[in-house]
């Protein structure tokens, strides 16, 4: 019983054992057993010393996928015979074909990552910290200064350019400037410096800087004593001015310009009040004048008969002051004078 025993304990520890290791290799193999990845490529013209298969590919710091391959252009895309690493500086580029996670871009069509690459898409080597870990970062960058890389080749999976690492930046400016300084000729430099200042030690010692320098004090002291004579003349001139600006404060703050500031409110208010009434009172007076020429179109329709018989009136009248004139004693005894009519004059009958 207990060799039977310890037989159970043996084999159930052998079954533990495979059942770890198991978990173990799906640990480590669960990015390569998952399904779905995009698998994208890129090309360095830098050295991706401490790149390692399995670094993070991270989006402004949000892990999108990992590195599954690094090798090198020459061995990847070979050229035709007679092109080497030596002739053709696209062989000496590294590969590093990585894989997108579908969930978590935006993008997962071809289309998609061409407008995005446009619009800037780069990705670029960072490292991770004080630890070094180097990681590929993916982030939008200026496309005027970073263009697009066309390799000569047709990449076998989609293709998203790289920019150099800061690092690399830093290192070829570095170098630039380096290599200017070095054609730069200090010796030259420093005997046309050391002949500069001796030419303008001689010329202040006793040439024409002197001279500048003697008329530059003889200036100065003509300023001092201008300064000296007109300094009396300012001084009073700035007691007058505060003199005027004493009596002025005084008459600003006097009564009668306390009593003047106050006439001119009352005056300001009732004025204001009176230019708010003036609205009304056009009203009125516009309401007036329309009822005095409803009035006077009435009175011309009612002294109109009225008018006209005051003229046939003064017609009569007229008629009969004309009757009167002529013949007084028919008005007066209401019949014509007896006798015959009146002869005619005697040029009348001929």
């Amino acid at each position: 019983m207990e060799q039977k025993g310890l037989f159970f304990r043996v084999g159930v520890a052998i079954l533990g054992g495979f059942a770890g290791l198991l978990a173990l290799l799906v640990w480590i193999g669960s990015d390569t057993f998952r399904r779905g990845g995009i698998l994208m490529e890129t090309y360095f013209g830098e050295t991706v010393q401490g790149l390692e298969v399995g670094a993070q590919v991270k989006f402004r710091g949000v892990t999108v996928g990992s590195v599954r391959q690094i090798s090198v252009a020459a061995a990847e895309y070979p050229q035709s015979v007679g092109e080497t690493l030596a002739t053709d500086p696209s062989l000496r580029l590294v590969v590093v074909r990585f894989e997108l996670l579908r969930e978590r871009v935006a993008e997962t069509d071809a289309r998609g990552f061409r407008q995005m690459v446009d619009a800037g898409l780069r990705v670029r080597m960072a490292s991770q910290g004080i630890t070094g870990i180097v990681y590929l970062e993916a982030d939008f960058v200026d496309p005027a200064r970073f263009p697009v890389f066309v390799p000569p080749w047709e990449p076998r999976s989609p293709y998203l350019p790289s920019v150099p690492s800061t690092l690399t930046q830093i290192q070829t400016a570095a170098e630039r400037l380096i290599a200017r300084l070095d054609e730069v000729d200090f010796g030259g430099l420093i005997l046309r410096l050391d002949a500069l200042v001796q030419t303008l030690t001689e010329s202040v010692a006793a040439g024409e800087g002197y001279r500048l320098l003697v008329e530059a004090a003889d200036a100065v002291a003509v300023l001092r004593s201008t300064t000296e004579r007109v300094a009396p003349a300012i001084e009073t001139t700035m007691r007058e001015a505060s003199v005027a600006a004493t009596a002025l404060r005084a008459l600003m703050e006097g009564r009668e310009m306390r009593a003047i500031m106050s006439n001119t409110a009352t005056a300001t208010a009732e004025l204001r009040s009176a230019l708010a009434r003036l609205p009304a009172m056009a009203a009125s007076i516009d309401q007036a004048v329309r009822r005095i020429d409803t009035l006077i179109a009435e009175t011309d329709r009612d002294f109109g008969p009225t008018l006209r018989d005051l003229r046939v009136t003064a017609d009569n009248l007229r008629e009969i002051t004309e009757q009167m004139r002529r013949y007084p004693s028919q008005f007066l005894f209401g019949q014509p004078p007896p006798g015959a009519p009146a002869p005619a004059p005697a040029g009348a009958a001929r």
